[in-house]
């Protein structure tokens, strides 16, 4: 005999509803997933060696970025490159302590050279032979790393391994809503490079919501160089819109007490844009310089482009961490 629906009624809860299916995680996603995975086990391992932290205290990502690129030039043909960088607080050493894991140039990373004030895509590849592992921790009193005295100490993980420590002071002054000064000097002693000094000096200037002036140079002089390294760079950068922006550049870099004492100089325009999610971006360059690094050189005109793709994860100014519980 048919039942009747309306003496076996559904439950409430099932009628109008339609199966759920649970859409795959995008290969983005689950990239940059998996690569924060990773690089906060490294940095849960570290903090339990020194005691271990409460389980909501875990050692986390504080920022870190991956990127892909590559560059062609005329001089040196094309190159690519990949690099990390990863910087983690320690609960277990009262978060005044950080972790700093990451691929590049030990040496730049260890006189302040690679600093994110002036890290474009001409500087990355420059030496991209000598790029190696690195792995340091660093102190702060204020936990940040970003006022005050900084300490830190490392170890290029290669053969053979570079050992290095270093003590940075930051100090920054605003001038009106307009002005902003930073000076960076750093002491650091590297295995094979000996004693060193570097003056990092900062100056923006902010023109309205569009424009942003930045003067930017640093001199580093070491124990087992005779003269002294230096850089300058002039940069303003054009927001376009709330996804992307464009930088003009001008910059030079060279050595006193060397055969060529001006080793480079040159223009940059650098395009960059947010893509597909809010932690990935593409970065397009094109620019002109006139290397020489020995007298017997003649110094030409080199053209080149580059192309780098960039993924962040952890904490970011605006936006809440990527991982997701």
């Amino acid at each position: 005999m048919p039942v009747s629906v309306t003496e076996h009624p559904l439950p409430e809860e099932w009628v109008g509803e339609e199966p759920v299916t649970v859409e795959p995680e995008p290969l983005l996603d689950r990239t940059q997933r998996t690569v924060e995975d990773v690089v906060e086990s490294t940095a849960q391992t570290v903090d339990n060696l020194f005691g271990s932290a409460d389980v909501e205290e875990e050692a986390t990502v504080t920022r870190g970025r991956l990127s892909v690129g590559a560059q062609w030039d005329q001089r040196d043909g094309l190159r690519e490159r990949i690099r990390l960088k990863a910087r983690f607080g320690l609960p277990a050493l009262n978060k005044r302590t950080s972790l700093l894991l990451g691929r590049g140039d030990v040496n730049d990373f260890v006189d302040g050279s690679a600093d994110d004030n002036i890290d474009t895509l001409p500087d990355r590849f420059n030496d991209f032979e000598d790029e190696d592992w690195l792995l340091g921790i660093g102190y702060s009193r204020d936990g940040k790393l970003r006022r005050g005295w900084s300490f830190g100490a490392g170890v290029r993980m290669a053969t053979p391994l570079e050992p290095f420590v270093r003590a940075t002071y930051r100090w920054h002054k605003a001038f009106g809503d307009n002005w902003l000064w930073r000076v960076e000097p750093r002491l650091f002693v590297q295995n094979q490079r000996g004693a060193g000094i570097s003056i990092q000096n900062v100056l923006d200037h902010v023109f309205n919501d569009t424009w942003l002036l930045r003067s930017y140079s640093i001199v580093v002089a070491e124990e087992e160089v005779e003269g002294i390294s230096w850089t300058t760079k002039l940069v303003a950068y054009q927001n376009l819109s709330k996804k992307d922006a464009i930088s003009y550049a001008a910059y030079s870099t060279g050595e006193t007490d060397y055969e060529v004492p001006v080793r480079d100089y040159g223009f940059e325009l650098r395009y960059r844009r947010q893509i597909s999610r809010e932690w990935l971006f593409i970065e397009l360059l094109t620019y002109v310089n006139w290397p020489r690094d020995f007298l017997i050189e003649e110094r030409e005109r080199n053209l080149g482009v580059g192309i780098e793709f960039e993924m962040q994860f952890g904490e970011w100014p605006g936006r809440p961490p990527l991982k997701q519980d």
